[in-house]
């Protein structure tokens, strides 16, 4: 299952995920593309815009799809594991998760 994470500008991500779906559902309902993906931790630490002493009085500005060696090993294919960085405010996200089956 892919997890799905919403992120503040200049935070490096950490906490507990929204929600975990498959990656097929977040390409037909969250807009998941290949060209999404984003260096894993690994390579670079994801950081997302500038970081801020307001940072932690912002809203979430980002909604990041991880997938996993898990989701690779599944047969989940064209995938890299990594990081994808969506084109969906959290907002919208949210709304999503919490309706969409």
């Amino acid at each position: 299952m892919a997890t799905i994470w919403f992120v503040k500008e200049g935070e490096i991500q950490v906490g507990p995920p929204i929600a975990q779906r498959s990656v097929d559902w977040c390409v037909k309902n969250l807009g998941l593309q290949a060209s999404n993906w984003m260096p894993g931790p690994k390579q670079t630490h994801l950081v997302i815009g500038q970081k801020s002493p307001l940072g932690a009085l912002r809203e979430y500005r980002f909604v990041v799809v991880e997938i996993d060696d898990d989701d690779v090993d599944a047969g989940v294919k064209g995938w890299k594991m990594g990081y994808y960085l969506l084109e969906i405010a959290p907002r919208d996200a949210r709304r999503i998760i919490n309706t969409v089956p």
